[in-house]
């Protein structure tokens, strides 16, 4: 006989584990009389039905259709149940859906590969909470903030090594019995998974309930004292240390930066000379050539070039123009 079946009185084999739906909550009374007299070792009766762990909800689907959502889903894995609600007045669907996968592992796939985009616009999903274990409030808050209840009845390592096995931890802070995860997914799967128990002792968690109360203490928290994750301590002093390295660098770069400046307005200078240099040499070639010049042309003519250069030198507006030393009648300057 299988371990995993059970022969009954009437010899029948039959799973030897019976699993009752809260939905037939009524009925499961009797199931557990019938299963118990024919035989049944195991019998799950919890009032939290496992589909409740493979439910989703989705939304912003108002320009998305029952077919399109379907076959975008289905790559994840197999569906049992999809329900885009409709307006049934105006036979208008609403912009929201409740799907129900197969398997656990999918749902737990399909929240891990987030965000997801439908027709260019991206969804909204996040797990639906069973009614009956969850509140209102619970059901349509989405945050990364879970509430503990009395934390400081527990001791904060055994507090802290249980939950951050649930999620990763940002912050946690002992004293207010608050803990937040990088992700409100890890809070909804806290919350489906109740209860939870600590050394064998039940241990009360809800989501963050944004009240007016709450708001303030957000604003204020900044002021409070929080117990970060080892990850987080680790990642202070790395900060700290690559903030020292890059000021040293940034003096460093700043003190070339400079040098570089006192270089450049050198090399302008000098090229500044240089290229007035040059020009007095032209000038004065120029103003001998035309002197010699007139001199063939005109013996007399010596007096007035002179004077016509002297006023050109005059009219150059250059004050920082650079006298050469003189030259005879006959010799040229050579550019340099």
């Amino acid at each position: 006989m299988s371990s995993t079946t059970v022969t009954t009185n009437a010899g029948v084999q039959m799973p030897r584990l019976i699993y009752g739906t809260a939905w037939k909550k009524e009925a499961t009374k009797n199931l557990v009389i019938q299963a118990v007299l024919n035989g049944f070792r195991g019998i799950d009766t919890a009032c939290q039905p496992k589909h409740y762990r493979r439910q989703l909800f989705i939304g912003n689907l108002c320009n998305v259709t029952v077919e399109t959502l379907r076959t975008y889903c289905e790559r994840y894995g197999k569906l049992t149940e999809l329900s885009l609600n409709r307006d049934k007045d105006n036979n208008i669907y609403h912009c929201f859906a409740f799907v129900t996968f197969q398997l656990a592992h999918c749902t737990t796939e399909f929240m891990s590969k987030r965000p997801h985009i439908i027709n260019g616009e991206e969804i909204f999903v996040k797990r639906a909470l069973p009614r009956l274990t969850a509140s209102i409030p619970e059901r349509l808050v989405v945050t990364n903030r879970l509430v503990i209840s009395n934390s400081t009845k527990y001791d904060k390592e055994t507090l802290r090594n249980y939950f951050k096995k649930l999620g990763y931890i940002k912050k946690f802070d002992y004293e207010k019995g608050f803990i937040d995860y990088r992700d409100y997914d890890d809070v909804d799967r806290i919350l489906i998974a109740r209860p939870h128990y600590i050394q064998g002792k039940e241990i009360f968690v809800t989501k963050l309930i944004p009240t007016e109360q709450s708001d303030n203490e957000l604003i204020n928290e900044q002021s409070d004292q929080i117990t970060l994750t080892d990850d987080e301590e680790n990642f202070k002093i790395k900060y700290k240390y690559l903030e020292k390295q890059f000021e040293e660098y940034k003096q460093i770069k700043e003190k070339e930066l400079n040098n570089l400046r006192k270089e450049l307005e050198q090399i302008k200078e000098s090229l500044s000379d240089i290229t007035q240099i040059k020009l007095d040499k032209l000038i004065k070639n120029q103003q001998l050539f035309h002197q010699q010049l007139l001199l063939r042309l005109n013996p007399d003519a010596d007096s007035l070039h002179t004077q016509m250069c002297e006023d050109f030198l005059r009219s150059t507006p250059n004050k920082k123009r650079k006298t050469t030393t003189s030259l005879t009648d006959n010799e040229y300057e050579y550019l340099t």
